[in-house]
């Protein structure tokens, strides 16, 4: 029974062993009803010819090895299958083989009934058959039994190609969907360990400002920072776990770090918005942008001493969502010099590639009267679920 389980789980066929032995049974049934068939009608047409019981057990018995014998034929046509679209010579050596172990199973058949159970169909009821009919019988039943042996090799064949095709493409299948979800889980990984990149440098540079308000014993700013600071790192903490939240949610986290910009620039800082209604459920990398401002105040407007404008837009154009960051600060001239290390801006670069691929761009330009624009632009996606408590109504200056 194990050498059948190991036929069918190689072959691929959804049948358990009991299934197996009646379907072979049904299939070997079928021919010998037409033998018998055919005998009947011979014995019928022909005169003084009788129906011989003891030859109607041999027949019978020729059956029940055919049947007992399936299992080692479809393990034959696995080993040798029938390929017609393979060279002829291949395919005729094929048939070959096959036409051998007919013959072995045809004289080991025949050769098995005249050493064993001709001797005890005599002990039993005084009859036997001549070596002469067994001999007839071997060349005149190869023909049937070679034609009902390849019917069933040719088609196993074809069978189990199918359940096996249908199985490695179910696999293959399962592999990719396993493999998707392990890069998704991969992106999302990588995505939240530079978030978690990005929140620390922030924090730094922010309580290194409250430091500088401190030595200079500038208490009130410092402490107006230090609360401004506690309501932005509460709106981070809300959407801790999501990676992509909507543009309105990212552009009030951004509203809390310029609110906190504003406490050190005072009235030299101005900040415009433009912000088109369509873009406001569009899903975002959560602080995207506060280090594109930073990056405005560090290289742009930190050296001006009166009307430092930094302007965020957002518009859609076609299936991409633009958003803007505008200053105008210094621009490509008189840069200072800084000994950072740029992490803000490369890790937003690094995000927008582990998000969004070659469909996201991080562009600088330098407009010739000054300034800097910075253009960030991905597919745009709308989120599904916004809490309708918290949209934003941005103000177009502020």
């Amino acid at each position: 029974m194990h050498f059948v389980q190991r036929l069918l789980l190689q072959s691929k066929l959804p049948l358990t062993q009991k299934q197996f032995w009646w379907y072979a049974l049904g299939y070997w049934s079928i021919f010998a009803f037409i033998t018998f068939g055919q005998l009947s009608m011979l014995w019928i047409l022909r005169e003084g010819l009788t129906m011989q019981y003891h030859e109607t057990f041999i027949w019978l018995l020729d059956g029940l090895f055919w049947w007992s014998t399936t299992p080692l034929i479809l393990y034959a046509s696995l080993k040798i299958p029938i390929a017609f679209k393979e060279r002829i010579t291949l395919l005729i050596r094929q048939v070959f083989l096959h036409f051998l172990i007919v013959a072995f199973l045809n004289i080991f058949l025949n050769t098995f009934h005249y050493l064993v159970t001709n001797p005890i169909m005599f002990w039993a009821v005084g009859k036997s058959v001549p070596a002469e009919k067994y001999l007839f019988s071997l060349f005149m039943a190869f023909t049937a039994s070679f034609s009902q042996y390849m019917l069933l090799v040719i088609g196993f064949n074809k069978v189990s190609y199918i359940y096996r095709y249908q199985a490695l493409k179910q696999e293959h299948f399962k592999a990719e969907l396993t493999n998707e979800q392990l890069r998704g889980q991969l992106a999302t990984a990588q995505l939240q360990s530079l978030k978690m990149q990005l929140n620390p440098h922030f924090l730094f540079n922010t309580l290194h400002a409250v430091v500088s308000l401190m030595i200079k014993n500038d208490i009130r700013k410092a402490t107006q920072m230090i609360t401004t600071l506690s309501d932005l790192l509460r709106a981070v903490l809300v959407n801790q776990q999501a990676d992509f939240i909507p543009l309105q949610e990212e552009l009030k986290l951004t509203q809390h770090y310029l609110a906190i910009q504003q406490i050190r620039f005072q009235d030299r800082l101005k900040v415009e918005y433009d912000i088109d209604p369509a873009t406001g459920l569009c899903s975002v990398p959560q602080l995207i942008l506060q280090p594109i401002v930073e990056n405005s105040f560090t290289h742009g407007i930190s050296e001006l001493t009166t009307n430092a404008v930094i302007r965020i837009t957002s518009r859609i154009e076609g299936t991409f969502l633009i958003l803007e960051v505008i200053d105008n600060g210094v621009g490509n001239k008189q840069r200072k010099v800084t000994s950072g290390t740029g992490l803000g801006l490369k890790n937003t670069m690094l995000r927008l590639r582990q998000a969004y691929g070659e469909k996201a761009n991080l562009d600088f330009t330098h407009p010739p009267d000054g300034g800097t624009i910075v253009t960030l632009s991905f597919q745009s996606q709308i989120k599904n679920k916004i809490q309708e408590k918290d949209d934003v109504l941005l103000p177009y200056h502020r």
